[in-house]
């Protein structure tokens, strides 16, 4: 057999596996969380992004004195900014998109 044949075959297949190491930990670091515990600019930024949109709660539009509030699966209760929006949903099971109040209390609606 030809050793010359072999050896740039070879060059290329080490230099292949070279390649292939050197990106595969770069792509791990960047969505893994950094050492302090907080997760990398990237996710972080994802995650900022998802909560400006919003999320979804759902449960049953219930009226609590003078004013309509959602009571979810597990009996709480969380007040709605937009009373207006919730005044014709009395009794019915409904989603509610929107943002919840750093106090964990009222509904933002989006």
């Amino acid at each position: 057999m030809n050793k010359g044949v072999h050896t740039p075959l070879l060059m290329v297949l080490a230099l292949s596996l070279c390649i292939g190491l050197s990106v595969s930990p770069l792509t791990a670091q960047q969505t893994a969380p950094n050492r302090s515990g907080q997760q990398a600019p990237d996710a972080q930024a994802q995650q900022d992004a998802q909560q400006s949109q919003g999320q979804v709660f759902a449960g049953t539009i219930v009226k609590t004195g003078d004013k309509y509030v959602l009571q979810d699966a597990n009996g709480t209760s969380y007040d709605i900014d937009r009373q207006d929006l919730a005044k014709g949903h009395e009794g019915q099971k409904v989603r509610i998109k929107g943002t919840l109040d750093p106090d964990g209390k009222t509904i933002h609606v989006k």
